[in-house]
């Protein structure tokens, strides 16, 4: 069975760290996560943030300007500093 849902995401975007923050829990009460998983090392530093349970409750991308998709950061920015959006 295949099921496609859109819901919004709160995402958050660090640019004196170039990270980037996507919550899949949102928000994250204090304390949630119980084990950070990193993955693509040789790419990217990737971070699944899982609650005590397993789930993962949020994505951490470093180096997000190379790995974010360019609409996405582009929003981000925007957000950021509305008065920089001209669209």
């Amino acid at each position: 069975m295949y099921i496609e849902a859109r819901i919004p995401l709160v995402c958050t975007y660090d640019s004196d760290a170039d990270a980037a923050y996507i919550y899949l829990d949102h928000p994250l009460p204090a304390g949630e996560t119980e084990r950070v998983l990193p993955f693509e090392p040789e790419r990217g530093m990737f971070n699944l943030d899982l609650n005590a349970d397993g789930h993962v409750v949020g994505l951490e991308i470093i180096d997000a300007r190379r790995h974010l998709p360019p609409a996405l950061l582009h929003a981000l920015l925007a957000h950021a500093n509305p008065a920089s959006d001209t669209n």
